[in-house]
Order: C-alpha cells, then structure tokens, then sequence
C-alpha cells in the first residue's frame, strides 16, 4: 500500500470531531487505502479495534446495510459505550 501521510495528516486534526468525514474521489483512486491508512493511524495512536468499524457496502455479505436504517442499527449495536471510536463506510454510491 503507498502510504499517503499528507492525507492522513488533513484527517487526523479531525479525529475526535463529532463531525462525518467524506473522502471522494474517481473511482480506483484510492479513497478504501487512505481509510485503511487512517484505521492503522488511529490504531498506532492507541485506538483500540474493536472501536474502531469499517463497513464496505460493496461486499455481498453487507448488501442488507445498504437500507439506512439498518446500517443505523448495525453501527449502533458495534458502538462501544462511553468510549472515542471511529466508522468508516466504503463504496456509498448515491
């Protein structure tokens, strides 16, 4: 994997925001590498696995996440209580 530390480095001024990061970009361009990138940052820095969820809407196995809701009830039945965590969804097409 290249690694891309200017990127990761925009990302992680934002890492305990209560705000929606979105990485756009062409397709193949990237956009899953840099969140795996930002996945292995956040756990250098001590963020736990199991805080952290990724999500990638592509895989057959997630097909069913696709409904809102039921992705909303997906991430909310991972979260970990009282605890910083993080989510990243890959492949959203709107």
């Amino acid at each position: 994997m290249i690694e891309r530390p200017e990127y990761i480095k925009r990302l992680l001024p934002f890492k305990d925001k209560n705000i929606i990061k979105i990485i756009t970009g062409v397709r193949r361009c990237g956009k899953s590498s840099l969140f795996a990138l930002y996945r292995q940052e956040l756990k250098r820095m001590g963020v736990k696995p199991e805080q952290i969820q990724n999500i990638n809407l592509e895989d057959l196995d997630n097909e069913h996440l696709k409904d809102y809701h039921h992705l909303y009830k997906h991430i909310m039945k991972n979260l970990i209580p009282n605890c910083n965590r993080a989510c990243t969804l890959a492949k959203i097409i709107i």
